[in-house]
């Protein structure tokens, strides 16, 4: 399952001729890959509230696309539907993204780039985020990436940095932990 996935270029690239899932909120893309592929299962939806069962997927992606969703929930998302022991791969933003984003635009990309710094600052100390006007960005820090996993039930870590920063990590091999479920209806 892709997060984010677009018009499914990576799901194309990176397993031809395997049924793959493809889930994103921009149905144009959607549609855009309906024509390229017949072996991705489109869907057009959010991350935070996954139209999947529990224990439905082996591997959950989502190629930058986490910076621009409430983390914790889709987190919890994609552990419910991964099976035990299920990968979770990701490539997150680094401060340096919207920074460079932010010495390019107007006094709007200035206001929008200081909301993103307040709720990443926010997301590192604690499990809280807030949107503006009805959407979700940050920047992802190591630590607060590592404790987002581990209060949604992932294990065994593997992070490389540099432009972006990948994380590799695994879905626990028991039952959601009830203390995951109670965070996850909470939020």
């Amino acid at each position: 399952l892709d997060l984010g996935c677009g018009a499914g270029q990576t799901l194309i690239a990176a397993y031809p001729h395997r049924t793959a899932y493809g889930l994103d909120i921009d149905f144009t893309a959607l549609e855009l890959g309906r024509t390229l592929t017949r072996d991705v299962r489109f869907c057009c939806g959010r991350a935070e509230a996954l139209p999947y069962r529990e224990d439905t997927f082996d591997m959950v992606i989502a190629r930058v696309s986490l910076a621009y969703t409430n983390i914790d929930k889709t987190l919890f998302e994609a552990r419910r539907v991964l099976k035990p022991s299920g990968r979770l791969w990701l490539t997150l933003h680094t401060w340096r993204t919207p920074w460079e984003m932010a010495k390019r635009s107007n006094w709007r990309g200035k206001l929008f780039f200081s909301y993103i710094v307040a709720n990443s600052l926010l997301f590192h100390l604690t499990p809280k985020q807030f949107s503006f006007l009805g959407r979700y960005e940050s920047f992802q820090t190591q630590g607060g990436m590592l404790r987002a996993l581990r209060r949604s039930g992932f294990e065994d870590f593997v992070i490389s940095q540099d432009r972006h920063f990948l994380i590799q990590a695994r879905s626990s091999k028991s039952e959601m932990p009830v203390s995951v479920l109670v965070a996850a209806q909470q939020a």
